[in-house]
């Protein structure tokens, strides 16, 4: 006859499971905070995934493993670095200026760690996805939010006008990137890319409305 299994047995396996993934996540987070320590401290040099491992004190296999491949790590560490950026819990009284907000807050947590984003950015070949986790939708519903206040038409395509956004931001971001803009010029240019889709929009609108 089969032993049963006891409740005691079970959350026994359970909070064993549970301390396996804490430990797997603590390694994680060291492997990725070594890793941008290493950027931060001299973004020039190449960020081996040997140096990374030594810096978290674990077997570089483990690195692959946990991590992955370099794409995989990059994407990782974009995202580790953008960790205070909170779009959702950013509010303003109007749309256009809860987007600025937006805005301003991806640009000044960018300049904040230029170092490490400029590395990122210039050794990851999926770079164009750094805001994949990301403004887009929180900007589509600002333009969402404009709809419903009556300050664009239910007519204009919010989601293709978000997207807008999106790709300027990327653009004024490669030109920071490259050094062709100084940091309050990146702020400013930014700026300009959401003032200037919410321009179209109400353009739009105010042309339908005429016919």
């Amino acid at each position: 006859m089969a032993r049963s299994v006891s409740s005691d047995e079970v959350t026994g396996g359970t909070a064993a499971l549970g301390l396996r993934e804490l430990g797997k996540r603590h390694r994680v987070e060291r492997i990725l905070d070594s890793a941008l320590e290493l950027l931060r401290e001299d973004p020039d040099k190449g960020l081996t995934i040997e140096r990374i491992a030594a810096r978290a004190a674990v077997a570089p296999m483990t690195v692959f493993n946990l991590i992955g491949n370099r794409d995989q790590l990059w994407s990782a560490l974009a995202d580790r670095a953008l960790v205070g950026l909170d779009v959702q819990s950013i509010t303003a009284a109007e749309p256009q200026e809860r987007a600025h907000r937006i805005v301003d807050a991806v640009v000044r947590i960018l300049c904040a760690d230029g170092r490490v984003f400029r590395a990122l950015l210039s050794g990851w070949s999926m770079s164009g996805r750094v805001l994949d986790h990301d403004p887009t939708h929180a900007l589509i519903g600002c333009l969402e939010d404009a709809v419903e206040a009556g300050f664009i038409g239910p007519e204009v395509n919010v989601r293709r006008y978000g997207d807008v956004i999106a790709a300027g931001l990327i653009g004024a971001i490669h030109q920071w990137l490259a050094g062709l803009l100084s940091d309050d010029a990146f702020r400013i240019r930014a700026m300009a890319v959401v003032d200037t889709v919410f321009a179209a929009a109400r353009y739009e609108t105010e042309a339908e409305s005429r016919g």
